[in-house]
């Protein structure tokens, strides 16, 4: 289904912003599992309920397993490890280069007590964006009264002039004013900081969620009982109810009333539910926060960790209060598969799409984001697509969903002003930030060239091909973002019309060449096509011409094939199959002593379908040859060698025309790069040798149903010389038109089985054409045959000529006059495009202002082609077909 391989390629390639994350540690810490235990990538647990129980869980087995195809090792945890720490040793930023692929921006909680850490703005190397803050009141507060402490101790105006024998009531009252104001001063400043996007509490951790408003009495004992103690043992943390319920409604005050004065502020973030074994789990539950929310109407509250085990509270909350926001982030990887679905499928219960976050609570280890980024958008796609399949969503809506999760909402509520900015190698289907395409507006095309892209991750560059009238092959090179970018915002390159006038040298030719003008070529995506054989990180993509409001343009070689094929099947009922057999002679380039290029012969020891000692040492070029065409999906149905010193056979499979001369097209340039590595040219031309055998394109025609085949052959025959025009199109090609050396013999005629016939019928409604060689541009090729037998379908012909069974060489007059065979093949291209010109029933099909200027081409090209001396001619040929 179209929609859901959108809705898949959506989530795999959107940028994220990670809304919730932690500091990585530093290379020299990053291997220290006593202290850093890498089991928790999957789990808070700690001692030997982490390093011991946590190993046998659900989520543990499934990280293993994608870790090992991360590193490429074993799944277990010994061999991850040493793999890990062997890239670790030789280069640690790689490593988090690569958890962190696909995430735009981090937030970092940098609040963890950890010594070993990065500080955030080295994050900054890794991510497109600009990592930024998010402020822990906890931390903040412990560092202050620290510091307020300490400053005390020092000062010589004492309030602390005998250590803590001197905290009395007025000593400690007057650190409790100062705490509170450095607190007050810090939060404020915060506000004002532009790194800092957000602020969190892990009040959760601490005394629970249920924030109450303490008197200042209690207040003030519970400071009190706390910097004594902390005086005491040195510990700052802060872990008295009613103190650290005054931090977060301190907090909650300044961003409301900043909200009140500037209209804009701050999100909160609370850690809910999950945590290790110092929170007490009931009171995790965000429902206690319920109040607080209604209270401070103006501050944006965020509800951290799904709030497992109690992410449908949490969802209640964000569906019902305009200002509070659910993420669904450090499940991921810390529970099962059926888990995070269920989570997600929670959330969207009743939060709208639009105030659901991202993050991956990523921390120390960099597989924590990498495993938490992989597993949300397995499980996004999974629960999205579901819904999608169900008809709850829209593609629209889906993608949106998942978009608005992924990236917009984060971005929104944080005001960081980001556009998604998609990496060259992943594949997307959003557009461009400027585009002004909407992502559910993809179309096959776009999906083509997405599932392509997926499985060929190096590709970088795209070459946009066409054939032109001398058939010689010419192309534009993109960089992937830009086909990328042109491809979703509908645009195409532009073409000069000249071309159809234009030679091999690039010399116009013709009365009347089109210098001004353009066409357009747009990419049939369907036809996207990896370069093998050849050192370039690119792949091919075949055109139809359009003219500026998008309709095709007279001339297109694929859209003259594509549309005699439709009208053979809208009018007439019928389908229609074709296959090639190419046939090349591998030749070794020589360099005279007057320094032109001579090509010679291959293999000299060489016949049909033999293996002589110089084929079989020749082998591995021509075994390459196949494996290459396999890697590109291009199987053959056989090959072999052919007569010629050096000449091969190679037997393609069938399919729709379009696809067939597409197929050949990517065949023929594939074992010329190949051949090329072997220091090899592989040549197309029709006669290498005067004294062998020559160089066809045979093509394979068969209609369906066969009740109209004689019909169809009738009008083959009829107009066969006409369409020689383009099927042999140069002066080179009259040279195989002969008779005695199974070229299809010289006159226009028909039989079964016989090779020395133009066209040789193989079974019913099934066909070899066998006048075609490989200088003609191959799509103008078939669509004149099949165009041929649209109009006998079209005048219901019926063939007089009789199946001439032996070569038409040998008959006598009588004889040919005996089966009807009357009409010779023209000998020269004269002949042939005299044939054409006396044909306008075929030039109306292949278009009559194209003709015309195909015609004044091949005139042009023979007389540019006469006036070289003959070896000349045939090392130019050679060098271009």
């Amino acid at each position: 289904m179209a929609e859901l391989k959108a809705l898949e390629y959506l989530i795999a390639s959107h940028p994220l912003i990670d809304n919730h994350a932690h500091n990585l540690l530093s290379a020299l810490s990053a291997s220290d599992y006593a202290k850093y235990p890498f089991e928790s990538v999957v789990s808070e647990a700690q001692g030997e309920a982490l390093t011991d129980q946590s190993t046998k869980t659900l989520a543990h087995l499934r990280a293993l397993k994608q870790l090992a195809e991360f590193y490429e090792c074993s799944p277990t945890l010994d061999e991850i490890k040493s793999s890990r720490d062997k890239l670790i040793r030789d280069n640690y930023e790689l490593l988090v280069k690569r958890c962190l692929e696909g995430t735009q921006m981090l937030l970092l909680d940098d609040g963890l007590n950890a010594d070993d850490v990065e500080q955030y703005p080295w994050h900054n190397r890794f991510t497109p964006g600009p990592t930024k803050r998010i402020v822990r009141i906890e931390t903040i507060a412990a560092e202050l009264a620290k510091s307020v402490f300490e400053a005390s101790l020092e000062d010589d105006g004492e309030l602390i002039k005998d250590g803590l024998e001197s905290l009395s009531e007025p000593v400690l009252l007057l650190l409790w004013a100062r705490f509170r104001k450095e607190f007050s001063t810090s939060i404020q400043a915060s506000l004002n900081d532009p790194d800092v996007v957000s602020f969190k509490s892990v009040i959760c951790y601490r005394s629970g969620l249920n924030v109450e408003s303490p008197s200042p009495d209690e207040m003030f004992s519970a400071f009190q009982s706390y910097i004594v103690r902390a005086a005491e043992n040195g510990d700052f943390r802060i872990n008295h109810k009613p103190l650290n319920d005054h931090l977060v409604l301190s907090t909650l005050r300044t961003i409301a009333g900043q909200r009140a004065e500037k209209g804009t502020s701050k999100p909160i973030q609370f850690h809910t539910g999950l945590g290790d074994t110092d929170i007490n789990l009931r009171l995790s539950n965000p429902a206690f926060l319920q109040g607080l929310i209604e209270k401070f109407s103006r501050v944006d509250f965020v509800l951290l960790h799904s709030a497992y085990p109690y992410t449908r509270e949490a969802g209640y909350l964000a569906s019902s209060y305009p200002n509070t926001y659910l993420d669904v982030g450090e499940v991921f990887p810390m529970t099962s598969r059926d888990a995070q679905e269920s989570i997600l499928r929670q959330s969207l219960e009743l939060v709208p799409s639009t105030k659901i976050l991202w993050s991956t609570d990523g921390h120390y280890h960099p597989e924590t984001y990498w495993l938490a980024n992989k597993q949300f958008r397995e499980a996004l796609n999974s629960v999205l697509s579901d819904y999608l399949r169900k008809g709850d969503y829209t593609l629209i809506q889906a993608t949106d969903t998942a978009s608005e999760i992924l990236f917009q909402n984060s971005n929104r509520l944080y005001n960081l002003n980001q556009g998604p900015e998609f990496p060259q190698q992943l594949p997307t289907i959003i557009p461009h930030p400027r585009s002004s395409i909407h992502p559910s507006s993809v179309s096959p095309s776009v999906l083509e060239l997405e599932n392509f892209l997926r499985d060929n991750p190096s590709v970088e560059f795209i070459w946009m091909q066409f054939i032109d009238n001398t058939a010689t092959v010419r192309l534009r090179m993109l960089p992937i973002r830009k086909f990328r970018q042109m491809v979703l915002e509908e645009e195409r390159v532009t073409i000069t019309s000249a071309v159809l006038n234009v030679l091999q040298t690039d010399v116009t030719v013709g009365p009347d060449p089109l210098i001004a003008g353009s066409f357009y070529m747009k990419p049939d995506l369907s036809t996207l096509c990896r370069n093998v054989g050849i050192e370039s990180k690119s792949a091919t993509v075949m055109t139809f011409w359009q003219k500026e409001d998008g309709s095709p343009f007279e001339g297109c070689p694929r859209t003259t094939l594509r549309n005699i094929v439709n009208k053979c099947h809208k009018e007439h009922g019928i389908s229609i199959l074709c296959g090639f057999e190419i046939e090349l002679v591998f030749m070794k380039q020589q360099i005279e002593a007057d320094g032109s290029v001579n090509y010679v012969p291959w293999t000299t020891i060489h016949s049909w379908s033999n293996m002589t000692s110089e084929i079989r040492a020749g082998l591995p070029s021509i075994e390459n040859i196949v494996r290459a065409l396999a890697d590109i999906d291009i199987h053959l149905e056989q090959f072999h060698a052919e007569s010629s010193p050096g000449q091969f056979e190679f037997v393609l499979p069938p399919s729709n025309p379009l696809t067939a001369t597409d197929t050949l097209i990517k065949a023929r340039q594939t074992i010329v790069h190949v051949a090329e590595q072997h220091g090899l040219r592989a040549t197309l031309y029709p006669r290498p040798y005067a004294t062998s055998a020559g160089t066809a394109a045979h093509v394979h025609l068969s209609i369906s149903p066969t009740t109209r085949e004689d019909a169809f052959l009738a009008g083959m025959l009829a107009h066969l010389p006409a369409v020689l025009a383009f099927t042999f199109p140069q002066s080179a090609s009259y040279e195989r038109v002969r008779p005695g050396i199974w070229a299809g013999g010289t006159w226009v005629a028909w039989g079964n089985g016989n090779r020395e016939t133009p066209i040789r019928k193989i079974y019913p409604g099934r066909w070899e054409w066998k006048s075609m060689d490989g200088l003609a541009n191959p799509y103008l090729g078939v669509a004149s045959i099949i165009s041929a037998g649209y109009l006998g379908l079209k005048g219901d012909l019926v063939p007089s000529m009789k199946a001439c069974n032996v070569d038409t060489a040998t008959l006598t007059p009588s004889e040919r006059e005996a089966l009807s065979i009357t009409t010779p093949m023209p000998l020269v291209l004269e002949g042939s495009i005299a044939a054409l010109r006396k044909d306008p029933a075929l030039i109306e099909l292949m278009g009559k202002d194209f003709t015309s200027r195909y015609i004044d081409v091949r005139l042009g090209e023979m007389e540019m082609l006469e006036d070289m001396p003959d070896d000349e001619r045939r090392s130019w040929l050679i060098a271009r077909y």
